[in-house]
């Protein structure tokens, strides 16, 4: 990262202060066959009594009618159970399915598609949440800005698949040198950001100039036979340092961001000397 005083003039200079759910249906019910034949077998024991009756064939008929009523009962009471239970595991399968799918379109949601990593929205609404909790258990937090340092250079030269590679790239290893409690962001175009919960300010900056370090030492690709790697500037604000709201958080992020670019890209000029002529 650039120096303290140069990063500092540079803020001066640009800020003009000092700094500080798709819907699954449930299945219809299964028609059972065996409710049928136990309406049916119902009413050929009925007719069986009347037929009885009317013959005065009271005995062997009746007690065969009887036996039917209660067969059809048995199989009616048995088809009622099994068309129940399938009709619950049918339910549990659809509900699971809904509850896994109601993640996947969540996870969609909140997530940038070409890195993985969580987009703008999902940043902000969970830097929201981990500042309140700091200010209610007095705890630091800091966020961490990154800007990719030539992307549009690299994309005039090799194409935007090769800008999207490094963005991706960048995306990669952002979860691999953070830690899980962590959020890194893909908040613009070539914009990234980091909320470190339980990290105050000196640490802040200590693990901003390891990830910059490690990042940049990182090879990307190969093109025409150049290997291109990764220039970053980084910038670092917090609570309660830094502020005790959102904006002004990582307005200060942004601003130390932009004065380190400032600085790196005055680094990398070619100097020129004046020499004063007498007239």
């Amino acid at each position: 990262m650039a120096t303290d005083s140069s990063i500092q003039e540079a803020v001066r200079a640009r800020s003009g202060k000092d700094p500080p759910e798709e819907q699954i249906c449930g299945p219809a019910p299964p028609p059972s066959f065996m409710l049928l034949a136990n309406a049916i077998l119902g009413m050929v024991g009925v007719a069986t009594i009347i037929v009885a009756y009317l013959y005065e064939a009271y005995t062997t008929v009746f007690l065969t009618a009887i036996s039917a009523i209660a067969v059809a009962e048995l199989l009616g009471v048995a088809s009622v159970y099994l068309s129940r239970r399938r009709l619950q595991e049918s339910q549990r399968r659809y509900q699971a399915r809904l509850f896994i799918r109601n993640l996947e379109l969540r996870d969609m949601a909140m997530r940038d598609e070409l890195t993985q990593l969580f987009n703008r929205r999902y940043f902000y609404s969970r830097l929201e949440r981990e500042l309140e909790q700091a200010r209610e258990f007095q705890r630091p937090l800091a966020v961490v800005a990154l800007d990719v340092d030539g992307l549009k250079a690299i994309n005039d030269n090799y194409g935007h698949k090769a800008g999207d590679l490094l963005l991706a790239t960048v995306g990669k290893l952002l979860v691999q040198y953070t830690r899980t409690c962590d959020l890194p962001a893909r908040i613009g175009g070539d914009e990234f950001a980091i909320v470190m919960p339980e990290t105050d300010k000196s640490a802040a900056f200590a693990v901003a100039n390891r990830l910059q370090q490690a990042m940049e030492s990182a090879q990307v690709f190969e093109a025409d036979g150049k290997q291109l790697n990764l220039k970053l500037s980084m910038g670092v604000s917090g609570y309660p340092w830094g502020g005790d709201d959102v904006d002004t958080i990582v307005q200060w992020a942004d601003t130390y961001m932009y004065a380190a670019k400032t600085v790196r890209r005055d680094d990398t000029r070619p100097s020129t000397s004046h020499r004063s002529s007498k007239r």
